[in-house]
């Protein structure tokens, strides 16, 4: 089973030059191939939640190579899509494991590894699982798995609901509380 997956952004530009052909807003190649001896395979190709879930992207990384590797890091690359919105995203926010590190893998070996994602933002994204070898010239990429996040509508975002409430009612208890105390104990 050979899988087929895109390269994008600067590293498009540098597939194009490379391989003499016009850009043409895509360039394919095999897994492993381009100076890597990874593979790395995604087991879904749609990932869809609400803003505040987590999600899963799983992914098997294989050695291609006939002898072993060391040194394999494995992390996600996130890019919203949304139509007026085109732009890498920072993980950071999205809580993503920043990596995941392979001490060793044995020729044809392969790992499964995943990452979780927290949705933030509701939108439309592309997730990519890279991964790349000590000493190695470049990342592998694995497919595009497309991302949606559904927007949550939250009458209460971050539970600022009691606190909006219960402070003027604490503040009134404090001020008024003694005077009412006051006028109770001189009326009996």
């Amino acid at each position: 089973m050979l899988a087929v997956f895109s390269i994008t952004g600067p590293a498009l530009a540098q597939g194009a030059a490379q391989t003499g052909s016009p850009f043409r807003g895509r360039v394919v190649a095999a897994p492993g191939g381009s100076g890597t001896p990874l593979k790395l395979e995604t087991a879904t190709k749609k990932i869809s939640g609400t803003a505040g879930q987590y999600v899963k992207l799983p992914a098997k990384i294989t050695n291609t190579s006939n002898g072993p590797v060391k040194d394999a890091v494995a992390y996600v690359s996130l890019v919203e899509v949304t139509k007026g919105q085109q732009a890498p995203v920072d993980l950071e926010d999205w809580n993503a494991h920043r990596a995941i590190t392979i001490s060793s893998l044995a020729s044809r070996q392969s790992k499964d590894v995943s990452w979780s994602l927290r949705l933030v933002k509701g939108g439309n994204y592309t997730v990519y699982a890279n991964a790349i070898v000590r000493g190695s010239t470049r990342a592998s990429v694995g497919q595009e798995v497309l991302l949606f996040v559904k927007t949550k509508q939250n009458l209460n975002p971050g539970g600022v609901l009691p606190v909006a409430l219960g402070i003027p009612v604490l503040a009134g208890a404090a001020l008024f509380g003694p005077v009412f105390i006051r006028r109770r104990n001189l009326a009996v």
